[in-house]
């Protein structure tokens, strides 16, 4: 995993850095060492979401330089000084540091905590080697899960806080809009959550067939749902110009929940279309504090990880995904570590 500079004598490693808008490249950086509460996390498996497209393209507005992204991921532990138990320990984690005392800190919700850390964005990520967590925030990789599928525990973690504000399900007919990992994660969660009936609209073919296979009903678009408005609507597309349709796809006295980031896209819509049919508009923001529920719906059955993977490429071929057109792009770039190679090293 680690190459020793024999002028130095200091531990390198492969990593990707981003260091300004589209300026990204794999390079060897110093190994991170673990502090005492903390663990080094040898990555194996990491994907690439739709908010680490936009940074590696430039256009997520509020981007911190350098960054190592990556925070949907699989490891295994390699040091951990507070808890030797640890090392050797197939894992994954959340990858959320909140301050512990601002006011959302103490109302519960750490989300929204002013100083809030994350793996890959403020905090270097796993699109390296290795990367250090604090130990507490690691859990076992279930026995039978992949390393790819691991990845997916994170926007498990998303989907299950935007089905919580949602509120109660059951009975209700739910429309969800974007049929990638997200909203993927969601529609499955509402069928384990009793839905009445649930439907997933996307303009691509691929997508609706993976869920269709997953037993959830298909659309091209939204546009039927103008006619047959659904009791809960999730918006998974992070598409700013579908939130007007996706109001007039709500039932009177339904809720729309959005939950896919648009980051600064702006659309125009009347406020009064959501006062005269008394909707009610949900934000949801990422999945703080949700990974032990997100582990215990893969073990029951809620979700399946499997169908939403496409083949890991190498961590070396990452620039390979970053212009495939959205309507052909898999649900997540997996991409998976090789520990005992040095390909890719200097700037990519």
């Amino acid at each position: 995993m680690y190459t020793e500079d024999p002028a130095t004598g200091a531990s390198t490693m492969r990593a990707l850095v981003v260091t300004g808008p589209a300026e990204h490249g794999l390079e060897r950086v110093p190994c991170p060492r673990p502090g005492p509460d903390q663990a080094l996390v040898a990555v194996t498996h990491v994907a690439l979401c739709g908010t680490d497209l936009r940074l590696l393209r430039g256009t997520l507005h509020d981007a911190e330089y350098p960054v190592v992204p990556g925070h949907e991921w699989a490891g295994v532990v390699r040091a951990a000084p507070g808890r030797p138990e640890l090392v050797g320990q197939p894992v994954v984690g959340h990858n959320f540091l909140p301050c512990g005392g601002c006011q959302w800190c103490e109302r519960g919700a750490q989300n929204l905590c002013l100083a809030l850390d994350e793996v890959g964005f403020s905090l270097p990520g796993a699109f390296a080697e290795a990367f250090c967590l604090p130990a507490e925030n690691l859990r076992p990789l279930p026995e039978g899960l992949s390393g790819a599928e691991g990845c997916l525990v994170e926007p498990l973690c998303v989907a299950i806080h935007a089905v919580e504000r949602a509120g109660e399900l059951t009975g209700r007919t739910v429309g969800v809009l974007g049929a990638g990992a997200v909203g993927l994660l969601v529609a499955q969660l509402a069928v384990a959550g009793g839905a009445k009936s649930v439907t997933v609209a996307d303009p691509s073919a691929h997508r609706r067939t993976i869920a269709a296979d997953l037993g959830l009903g298909v659309r091209p678009d939204l546009q039927a749902w103008h006619e047959d408005p659904q009791d809960v609507v999730f918006d998974a597309t992070g598409v700013a110009a579908v939130f007007p349709d996706g109001l007039v796809a709500t039932q009177q006295g339904g809720t729309y929940v959005l939950v896919g980031y648009s980051g600064e896209d702006r659309t125009p819509f009347e406020p009064s279309a959501v006062m005269l049919r008394e909707l009610t508009v949900v934000g949801s923001l990422s999945g703080v504090g949700m990974i032990d529920r997100a582990l215990r719906a893969v073990a029951d059955g809620s979700v399946r990880l499997g169908p939403l993977l496409s083949e890991a490429l190498p961590l070396s071929e990452y620039r390979s995904v970053l212009d495939i057109p959205a309507e052909r792009a898999p649900l997540r770039n997996i991409f998976f570590v090789d520990q005992d190679s040095s390909r890719g090293e200097g700037t990519a």
